[in-house]
């Protein structure tokens, strides 16, 4: 019985190591790359967020005046083809001191989105009459963001490719075969040459209704080509 076992132990040692050679062998002549291609894209659509808020005792007739208020905003973007509009939250909140209830806040929001950005600026201060400037943002829009990627795919692929071929050279070997690969996309933050928009986000109870000065900035948009080759 002794002897099975000890024979059973040497055989599963000897498979093992098999295993472990064989591996070996396969990754010996396997080298990993990664290679990147960047582009700084313009970006092209600006994203408004804006909001009506009432503060009273009654929240009904608080509620009313919001409505009327978003509506009102809801109307005049309705002649505004080029402006993709969305209404977002909706909420009625309790306004405490010490632990009573003193008050009740109403606010809903909505968001704007468009590539005219002429347009945006002189449609935002009209809108600022009732509502309230919450947040201006610029970005790339998904058209322009697929046929820039598109781009740096192939622009990586031909990196990766030539950075192959010249470790295969070097080394002396005839060609190379693809083991495995990876392409990831990436983005950096938008990046903006100058927002002349401070006044409106520091008071926006004081903001004039006039269109304000603004540049989109850009953003670095970036695709890495990883994997590993194998020579032959």
């Amino acid at each position: 019985m002794r002897c099975i076992n000890f024979f059973l132990i040497i055989m599963a040692l000897f498979v093992s190591a098999n295993a472990y050679a064989d591996e070996a062998v396969k990754n010996y002549n396997q080298i990993s790359l990664e290679v990147s291609s960047s582009a700084e894209v313009e970006n092209d659509t600006m994203i408004v967020s804006l909001y009506a808020l009432e503060e009273g005792s009654k929240p009904v007739e608080l509620g009313n005046r919001v409505n009327e208020k978003i509506n009102w905003a809801l109307e005049k973007l309705k002649q505004y083809k080029n402006i993709k509009v969305e209404t977002e939250s909706y909420a009625t909140n309790p306004v405490y001191n010490k632990s009573q209830i003193i008050a009740w806040r109403v606010q809903q929001s909505i968001k704007l989105e468009s590539k005219d950005m002429p347009l945006m600026t002189e449609v935002l201060a009209e809108l600022q009459q009732q509502l309230k400037l919450s947040g201006l943002s610029f970005d790339v829009s998904r058209d322009k963001r697929e046929q820039q990627t598109q781009l740096l795919i192939d622009q990586a692929l031909t990196a990766y490719n030539l950075r192959a071929t010249q470790i295969t050279h070097k080394l002396q070997r005839d060609t190379y075969k693809i083991v495995n690969m990876n392409v990831s996309t990436s983005e950096g933050i938008s990046r903006y040459k100058h927002r002349a928009v401070s006044a409106m986000l520091a008071d926006v109870e004081m903001a004039p209704a006039v269109a304000p000065e603004v540049a989109s900035g850009d953003q670095t948009l970036t695709v890495r080509v990883s994997g590993t080759i194998e020579l032959e």
